[in-house]
């Protein structure tokens, strides 16, 4: 406490009277395939901050232990947070963006080789183009990916006020979901047995790249990386 009052009277001086906050967070549990990992301190058997980071990876690690409230305890399951399907939370989220950019380097001609090079953003631009009409996209599914694409100011407003970050782990997850239904219903490219029309594929490209783009503020926000291909 006496810390605390030593750091709050700093804040004070330095022109930030009341703004020093203490966020306490819960205890992680760690587990391997659901068995609770043991670890004690007169035996020497622990597992390292390090060791979790070279085992999993930076991305899920993160990903994971952001993904609750800091009033919950965390599960963290390292073979969950290693596995690279629609389970593991964090490669669900990836490969959505992954899947993206893959649909826009097809619509703008490009490998990924000349993506990286070029960067997405004027890949986007070559797929999609300056002449698109979003009242094209009347689909429930269209609708619904809009609709979530709205709420991100929001989300990202009520993260910062509440102190909840792990808010955007959510909406992340709920964005691919929608995301994924909307490309599984609705044909971007036009295929040999799936015609689209030139002005309803550039608008579904259009709304492709605002899913790219707020995936990745998203995943940027976070910390974690948003892959062009997995």
């Amino acid at each position: 406490m006496a810390t605390s009052s030593v750091v709050e009277s700093a804040c004070d001086a330095l022109g930030y009277p009341g703004e020093f906050e203490v966020l306490l967070g819960q205890l992680v549990n760690l587990l391997r395939n659901g068995t609770p990992v043991r670890m004690s301190k007169r035996k020497g058997t622990m597992v390292t901050f390090e060791e979790l980071l070279d085992e999993v990876g930076v991305d899920a690690t993160r990903y994971t232990l952001i993904s609750k409230s800091s009033n919950q305890m965390i599960d963290f399951d390292i073979e969950q947070a290693k596995k690279q399907d629609n389970t593991n939370p964090v490669y669900y989220v990836q490969y959505a963006h992954a899947r993206i950019c893959s649909i826009l380097r097809r619509g703008a001609g490009v490998t990924a080789e000349e993506a990286v090079e070029q960067g997405m953003d004027a890949v986007a631009a070559r797929a999609v183009g300056s002449d698109y009409d979003l009242g094209l996209l009347t689909e429930p599914v269209e609708l619904t990916l809009a609709r979530k694409l709205s709420e991100f100011p929001a989300v990202v407003e009520g993260c910062a006020r509440d102190r909840a970050p792990f808010r955007l782990t959510h909406y992340a997850e709920e964005l691919a979901s929608d995301f994924h239904a909307f490309y599984t219903v609705c044909q971007v490219l036009p295929g040999k047995d799936r015609p689209v029309e030139p002005a309803l594929s550039r608008a579904r490209l259009a709304a492709v790249d605002a899913a790219r783009r707020v995936l990745a503020l998203t995943l940027g926000l976070i910390g974690v990386s948003a892959p062009q291909s997995m």
